[in-house]
């Protein structure tokens, strides 16, 4: 049996990885002329059938206490507004750009955590980012020039604290204890119905054009959507929400492996050792989280034959 800990690397590995999938299913669609809203709606919502029909085949209810209800349609809003403000970024920046500049969300975790919980933020952890912060930076580094747009920026960071708040809200709201696939389910109806809403409530809802773009749309939906929602908030509950985010790292690694082996996207040395960079940063993580629990724990039994002398 798996521990809880090794549980939650696990699950934030799969949900990292899964969610850098997006690319390899949406773009197609992007290509075929379907806009964004109308893409995140179907996402959502094929997403949420498939994580209810699961759920039911399980034998799980949908039910929430009624003190449950205002966290988790917070939850289905940043998740849903934290989409929806990087996709619109894209309209003012280069993807690379602001994918570079939406991973302050690790940062922001870890400050959100420390300044009002109080977590402590170890040598290893605080290393384990820096190194992830900056493989990613050398991941979408360019030799032209960088255009900057201040509206781009805040659209990113909004972004990015929307997603970082959704993490911590995961954590330390009253549906920590709730079923993950449960947590997930609710926040992606309520993001579906926000994005039903972007559409005039359907008016200007497009058509999916195709049997091979409903392949594509069902592919959206599950992989990098119901295995990273639901594995993110598993992650969160065994590993708590810095070091989820910080595996959060390998969404990018996954996206650019998927752009070299589909799309022909060049793989240089540059991104080979960005790539080196992140995976460190993920071991790292890994290694010295074991290393100080297993250093804690030396320390209780010495402590305890201590006592009992």
């Amino acid at each position: 049996m798996l521990n809880d800990k090794l549980k939650g690397y696990i699950c934030g590995a799969a949900s990292g990885a899964s969610y850098g999938l997006i690319p390899l299913f949406s773009l197609p669609l992007l290509r075929q002329g379907v806009d964004y809203d109308s893409l995140l709606f179907y996402r959502y919502a094929i997403a949420a059938a498939v994580l209810g029909l699961i759920t039911r085949l399980q034998g799980h209810d949908f039910s929430l206490r009624r003190g449950e209800v205002p966290f988790i349609a917070a939850l289905g809003v940043l998740f849903a507004l934290s989409s929806i403000l990087m996709f619109i970024a894209f309209d003012y920046m280069p993807t690379g750009l602001v994918s570079t500049m939406f991973f302050i969300y690790p940062i922001l975790v870890a400050i959100i955590m420390a300044a009002v919980y109080g977590e402590r933020m170890t040598w290893g952890r605080f290393l384990s980012l820096a190194m992830a912060v900056g493989g990613i930076a050398l991941l979408y580094l360019t030799d032209g020039p960088i255009r900057f747009s201040t509206t781009g920026l805040a659209l990113t960071f909004g972004a990015a604290l929307t997603y970082a708040a959704y993490i911590i809200l995961v954590n330390k709201s009253r549906v920590r204890h709730l079923r993950g696939s449960k947590v997930a389910f609710w926040s992606l109806v309520t993001g579906a119905l926000l994005f039903f809403a972007r559409t005039g409530f359907g008016a200007r809802l497009q058509a999916v054009p195709s049997a091979d773009a409903w392949g594509l749309v069902l592919l959206l939906a599950v992989v990098p959507t119901v295995v990273s929602c639901t594995s993110l908030v598993l992650s969160v509950r065994y590993i708590g929400s810095t070091a989820t985010s910080i595996l959060g790292a390998l969404e990018p690694v996954t996206a650019v492996v998927c752009g070299t082996l589909v799309f022909a996207e060049p793989m240089t040395l540059r991104i080979f050792a960005a790539i080196a960079v992140i995976v460190g940063a993920v071991v790292l993580l890994v290694a010295s989280d074991a290393v100080g629990r297993l250093g804690h724990n030396l320390n209780n039994k010495i402590r305890n034959k201590t006592f009992k002398r």
